[in-house]
């Protein structure tokens, strides 16, 4: 299933990009899942838009501790980074995309980044560098945060301002889970 879905979808611009929540499966088989998922989508590069990609606690007992699909130090052999280097996935750590303020389910403050035409908030220079990521990868990028629906999560909004303003709006985007097209 390798790649299933990206011949058709690259409408006008001869890209696509894919979306992933790894809250959607369940912590204990969680980052396995997740690679798998991506590299039977044939993803090349995954860009993570968390703002805090990190544990937000060190000890690996608690709760918050350590997890495969954290951002963990470089060389480690553990965290994000080694987990899909194992499956020849790139990764990227692009904060500038990440949800200015986690406590607002609306995403307010990130659509009036993203509607402000100056392009001073730091959500525009990501937007750039995604699209020259997008456009410069041979296989597929994908975005990845934590929430398991798109429709509820700022990936979404990221997605449809890079197609919007980078790909005239045919930028193709798909839910790496189910291959379904998103917008």
């Amino acid at each position: 299933m390798a790649g299933s879905g990206s011949g058709s979808g690259a409408i006008g611009t001869g890209r696509e990009l894919w979306t992933v929540g790894y809250g959607a499966w369940p912590a204990a088989d969680r980052a396995d899942r997740l690679a798998r998922a991506l590299s039977d989508r044939g993803i090349g590069l995954l860009v993570d838009v968390r703002i805090g990609p990190c544990p937000s606690d060190l000890d690996p007992e608690r709760t918050y501790g350590p997890r495969p699909w954290h951002l963990r130090a470089e060389g480690s052999g553990e965290g994000i980074v080694a987990l899909l280097a194992d499956r020849g996935i790139a990764y990227e750590w692009v904060v500038e995309l990440g949800n200015p303020q986690r406590q607002d389910p609306a995403m307010a403050v990130l659509r009036s980044h993203l509607d402000d035409p100056s392009g001073r908030w730091p959500v525009h220079r990501g937007l750039s560098r995604l699209a020259d990521l997008v456009r410069s990868s041979a296989p597929p990028v994908a975005l990845l945060c934590a929430c398991a629906d798109p429709a509820r999560c700022h990936r979404s909004l990221v997605a449809e301002a890079l197609s919007d303003r980078h790909f005239g709006g045919l930028l193709p985007i798909r839910d790496v889970r189910t291959g379904r097209l998103l917008c």
